[in-house]
């Protein structure tokens, strides 16, 4: 008997098996569980009873049992798994958001920074924007194309004097 319960048993499983005595019969109860399963409805499945004769468990008690238990641990093996990816939703829901909140700092702290380079352009110090430029252009998050293009302007500006003026 304990080996063919073994065999419909996974890691994590439990099987709780109560005998009464009542006359001449037995009454039992068999109540499979799964440790470390939060979901309250496993606590609401119905123990499976059956009653007879000593000689009839004997001889079906595991026939008897084995489809009712096959279900039910197959029930509560996809709960299981159904909490185990939540856990694991939450987890890369959680990275998700965060990697979100350090791609808006960059984002942030880059549109910042570029809006001082455009300052110091509009206010004709190519030099200096040329420098902050090239430290903006290097941040994480950094528009490359935005940058490129405030690039070539301020090589424009620096190329266009002449020695004459």
């Amino acid at each position: 008997m304990f080996k063919e319960l073994f065999e419909l048993m996974s890691d994590r499983d439990m099987i709780s098996i109560t005998l009464t005595k009542i006359n001449d019969k037995l009454s039992v109860s068999v109540i499979p569980n799964k440790s470390g399963l939060k979901d309250e409805a496993k606590n609401k499945l119905t123990p499976i009873v059956i009653c007879g004769t000593p000689e009839e468990f004997e001889e079906g008690f595991i026939q008897t049992v084995r489809s009712p238990l096959q279900k039910t641990i197959g029930i509560m093996t996809n709960m299981a798994e159904y909490e185990k990816s939540v856990e694991e939703m939450k987890a890369k829901s959680k990275e998700a958001e965060e990697a979100k909140k350090k791609e808006d700092a960059q984002q942030k702290s880059f549109n910042e920074k570029f809006s001082k380079v455009e300052t110091l352009f509009n206010e004709k110090k190519y030099s200096e924007a040329a420098l902050l430029l090239k430290k903006v252009s290097a941040m994480e998050g950094a528009d490359i194309d935005k940058c490129n293009r405030l690039r070539e302007k301020i090589n424009t500006e620096l190329n266009s004097g002449t020695l004459f003026q």
